[in-house]
């Protein structure tokens, strides 16, 4: 359809719905007890019935606990993590099927998205029922050992999911979407690669305390208590993620306007 027929083009909207991450501590189905709250909203530029581009912010929780973990290896490590997720994001959205709202019969679609993300995190963990920022500590040894540098609370990532929408009427649309983020970074959850030394980890910025959060594996059985120097603490062969999925409200400006005279159909009087 020509773009000056459609008339459709400016969209504003908002979501809320739920929050999850996957990573190093959330690792297994179990982990999907435990939800965030997430909306944000967002503006689209619909350059016909089929393709549009949005940009938008964000802003959700999420947590993980290794203790619920059915792994023997993650209930002995112990470890634990929140963060608030705020980001900004842009993206291409495609419908399958041609979106009119003026329609009676393109009331309807599924669809499709890709783009790219900056968002911003920073993990806490549990000390003594008290949440405490872990990035600044360096649990890794990232304060302390040269080949360690800290990692960014600002990152990039890549939106991808889809969803349906239903057209209200000629103005209000009515939807639900998923959307997941592949990310760059495996410190979501502040866990990656291996242990630190404990004598060398205690001579960075709050040492006591960083050595603290690094290691709180408990003593079990199978395993032994696991902080010991170059020990496997993460595992980096995959980054982490994390996932938004609600319901999606929008409001589109519908500005019909009349076809040029090369239209098909067209017949000047």
């Amino acid at each position: 359809m020509n773009n000056k027929i459609f008339g459709q083009e400016h969209e504003i909207g908002i979501w809320g719905g739920i929050t999850h991450s996957t990573g190093d501590i959330n690792s297994s189905l179990k982990s999907f007890q435990f939800f965030g709250g997430g909306g944000g909203f967002f503006y689209k530029y619909n350059f016909n019935p089929r393709l549009g581009w949005y940009i938008g912010g964000s802003a959700g929780k999420t947590e993980g606990y290794d203790y619920i973990s059915d792994n023997v290896f993650q209930q002995t490590r112990n470890l634990d993590y929140k963060t608030n997720i705020i980001e900004a994001s842009t993206r291409i959205d495609f419908n399958f099927f041609s979106f009119d709202r003026t329609k009676p019969k393109e009331w309807f679609t599924p669809y499709v998205f890709i783009g790219v993300n900056a968002f911003y995190f920073n993990p806490q963990g549990l000390n003594d029922a008290v949440w405490v920022d872990l990035q600044p500590l360096g649990t890794e040894g990232q304060n302390v050992l040269p080949d360690k540098e800290p990692y960014k609370r600002l990152q990039l990532g890549i939106p991808l999911g889809g969803g349906v929408k239903f057209a209200l009427n000629e103005n209000w649309a009515l939807g639900v979407e998923g959307n997941w983020h592949k990310l760059f970074t495996d410190y979501l959850d502040d866990v990656s690669t291996r242990y630190a030394d404990p004598a060398i980890l205690s001579q960075g910025p709050n040492g006591d305390l960083a050595v603290a959060m690094a290691d709180k594996s408990t003593i079990s059985q199978d395993i032994p208590q696991l902080g010991e120097s170059g020990r496997q603490r993460g595992e980096t062969k995959y980054n982490d993620a994390y996932f938004y999925g609600g319901v999606v409200i929008s409001y589109t400006i519908v500005n019909l306007k009349c076809p040029p005279p090369s239209a098909k159909g067209f017949k000047r009087k």
